[in-house]
């Protein structure tokens, strides 16, 4: 072909060289595919804005820690003032370690010791919060022995 001459296609050339693209793309689409099929998440985590938990927590388990862990504690205890104080916070301090290592991230974990002297009172143990039926949840669990009684409650909340 000379160099001042129009180029001439011929439309056999134009659908020879059509086909070959298409195949060149199809093998590379396959060759890249094969390599991105070996590609896995290892431990898939939460988006930093997911407003909805993953998991749901287990209540029946941190049911069983609290009443396992209470008459465990508090079995041959008798009450005295400084000794109840004393004993609140370490119960307090206790069940957030255990509980914390059941619960899932991004959930917050508050605990709520009530210990008081057992006579011819009644104690009630009243609580209000904004809650989140969805993701929130809590577990108590009240025990007494001859001198003392004692209401444990444990609240998860998420945080989003």
């Amino acid at each position: 072909m000379a160099s001042g001459s129009p180029a001439v296609w011929s439309f056999k050339g134009l659908l020879a060289a059509q086909r070959l693209t298409k195949n060149l793309k199809e093998r590379r689409m396959l060759k890249l595919g094969s390599e991105r099929q070996c590609v896995s998440i290892v431990a898939p985590q939460v988006p930093a804005f997911a407003s909805k938990p993953n998991h749901k927590i287990r209540l029946s388990a941190l049911q069983k820690l609290l009443e396992e862990y209470l008459p465990q504690k508090l079995a041959d205890v008798t009450y005295g003032p400084k000794l109840g104080s004393e004993l609140t916070k370490q119960v307090a301090e206790e069940l957030k370690q255990m509980v914390k290592s059941l619960v899932p991230l991004r959930y917050k974990v508050l605990i709520f010791v009530a210990l008081a002297e057992k006579g011819q009172e009644d104690l009630l143990v009243v609580s209000r919060c904004l809650w989140d039926p969805h993701a929130d949840s809590c577990v108590s669990h009240n025990y007494t022995n001859g001198s003392l009684c004692c209401v444990a409650c444990v609240f998860i909340l998420y945080c989003e």
